[in-house]
């Protein structure tokens, strides 16, 4: 049986992330025990799971590696890295916003900046190969259920990536419009969010029709 693509990376990015929670989690206890507890059984169990979703997912990454590098090398190579680019941007503006005192709504991030750099960097590592991996994942649902052929099986790759815009694009509301209600930036955020997707999909209706199936091209 083929393992679907997308699924190594999915594996590397949630391993890394159980078993950078398992630290965080304790630090944000002591912090605020009233907020969230966890006893030493399930700190360990959260590290056991994170250390097997790494090694299985490492072993299957060389397959989703390959499939990356066939998509990166066709001409429009460059909007399959829109999932990283959004990482990116997100992660810079979520420490922005921390930076200028502004509350971030996951404590897990929250306290991973807190901490200091070891915990950052892998948690943006976890960030992007779950991205990725989900945007693979995305491609592989897409022609499963359009077929090879259709421009229509790149609409789960945009509408995934226009539902994973939606954190960047409300931390670049929050930090360019600070006195707008919460009901006008929602609004701002969600035309920013429909037109990224509805712009992803028109260029794969536009490039792709009549093109010859290649791996997921």
């Amino acid at each position: 049986m083929k393992i679907p693509p997308g699924t190594g990376l999915l594996l590397v990015g949630s391993g890394l992330y159980w078993v950078l929670s398992g630290p965080l989690i304790g630090w944000f206890s002591v912090l605020n025990p009233t907020q969230i507890h966890l006893s030493q059984t399930g700190l360990t169990l959260l590290l056991v799971t994170g250390i097997a979703c790494l090694v299985l997912g490492l072993w299957i990454l060389p397959t989703d590696l390959e499939e990356l590098s066939n998509l990166f090398s066709r001409n429009d190579g460059w909007i399959f890295i829109i999932p990283i680019g959004l990482v990116v941007a997100d992660t810079y503006l979520t420490l922005i916003g921390l930076s200028q005192g502004n509350w971030e709504l996951n404590p897990f991030v929250a306290s991973a900046v807190q901490v200091g750099p070891w915990a950052v960097v892998p948690f943006v590592v976890s960030y992007l190969a779950l991205s990725e991996g989900l945007a693979l994942g995305m491609l592989s649902v897409g022609k499963w259920l359009f077929g090879v052929m259709r421009p229509s099986r790149f609409m789960p790759f945009a509408l995934t990536c226009g539902a994973a815009s939606f954190g960047p694009l409300s931390n670049a509301d929050l930090l360019a419009l600070p006195g707008v209600g919460p009901g006008t930036s929602f609004v701002v955020t969600v035309v920013g969010v429909v037109t990224l997707t509805v712009g992803i999909y028109a260029h794969f209706g536009k490039f792709e029709l009549g093109r010859s199936p290649r791996s997921f091209s």
